[in-house]
């Protein structure tokens, strides 16, 4: 019964103000929108690094003229090493083939060229066992590359040094960016449902001093306008989530036919449904401790009584 009757106040303010409640729920909507956004955004961009960092190989050179025999050796040392998954020899013949086969839709003369030179030298292809591309494991995988170069008949060790650094550092910012902007626009939602709430409260306030009169609990004025502020949250974001979700899967769809040669696409991923409904329940909190906020501070429930001991004191 006090949830039907909470609704039905909620029902009616949205009746008698319906042009304020709507404005609410667009500025709402717009903030919420951009905190979602700013979360998606902070979201694909670390599971991209995450996925890159699962596919991250070293790429040790050999020497020129090292015996079989050497470098036998040296994978096993290598292979000695707790972090190393998998060690692959990739010869100076194989290195050619490969980049044959990369410069094949560029230079397909190179493929029926049987003088084509072969400048590259012998290499190990070294995958590691742990997410080293992660932000946490730069500095793991930078020691890891130093250590390699300290072994004999390794001539130059690389590991896509400047993307990893880069591309950890640039995801970095845009967390930081997003928890920052996110949490000012979070405390703005809280004054922007607080301002509708003590709007509500001063428009009614006659009905609440006789609510009041007749006996009414502080929590029964009160819980009202709590769950209004919730559903005013809740429903917001609801409609952030789902504005996103159509600008995120049209944006997919250009990204596919646009990038489809990077394969980056394929790796962005929006909201799941368990997703979206923790970001809906968290603005509707968001909403309700605003609500709470205004209501503790503008009504003590006992507002009325004391308007009418002053008025008896008068008499």
């Amino acid at each position: 019964m006090a949830i039907r009757h909470d609704l039905e106040v909620v029902a009616r303010s949205w009746r008698n103000h319906v042009g304020m409640q709507t404005a609410t729920l667009v500025v709402l909507t717009a903030t919420f929108s951009v905190v979602v956004f700013m979360l998606a955004l902070s979201e694909n961009f670390r599971r991209v690094l995450t996925v890159w960092g699962d596919q991250v190989q070293v790429s040790a050179y050999l020497e020129e003229g090292m015996s079989p025999r050497a470098i036998e050796n040296l994978i096993e040392d290598i292979r000695k090493q707790e972090e190393v998954a998998t060690v692959e020899l990739v010869s100076k013949e194989k290195a050619a083939d490969l980049f044959r086969d990369q410069m094949a839709s560029y230079a397909p003369d190179l493929m029926s060229d049987s003088e084509f030179a072969t400048p590259f030298p012998a290499s190990l292809t070294i995958r590691l066992k742990s997410k080293e591309a992660s932000t946490s494991g730069i500095e793991n995988l930078e020691t890891f590359a130093k250590q390699l170069m300290t072994k004999d008949g390794v001539e130059d060790v690389s590991y896509g040094q400047s993307w990893v650094r880069n591309y950890a550092s640039f995801v970095n910012v845009v967390q930081t960016a997003g928890i920052i902007i996110g949490s000012i626009l979070l405390i703005g939602s809280l004054f922007i449902v607080a301002n509708s709430i003590r709007a509500l409260i001063s428009g009614r306030r006659e009905e609440i001093e006789i609510l009041e009169l007749i006996g009414a609990t502080s929590q029964f004025v009160r819980r009202p306008y709590i769950v209004e502020g919730m559903l005013l949250c809740a429903v917001s974001a609801a409609l952030a989530v789902a504005v996103n979700g159509v600008l995120f899967s049209w944006q997919l769809a250009i990204m596919k036919r646009s990038l489809a040669f990077a394969r980056i696409a394929q790796e962005f991923q929006y909201f799941s449904m368990l997703q979206s409904i923790a970001v809906v329940a968290i603005a509707a909190a968001v909403g309700g401790l605003g609500a709470w906020v205004t209501v503790r501070s503008l009504n003590d429930g006992w507002a009325a009584a004391k308007k009418a001991s002053l008025r008896g004191a008068k008499a």
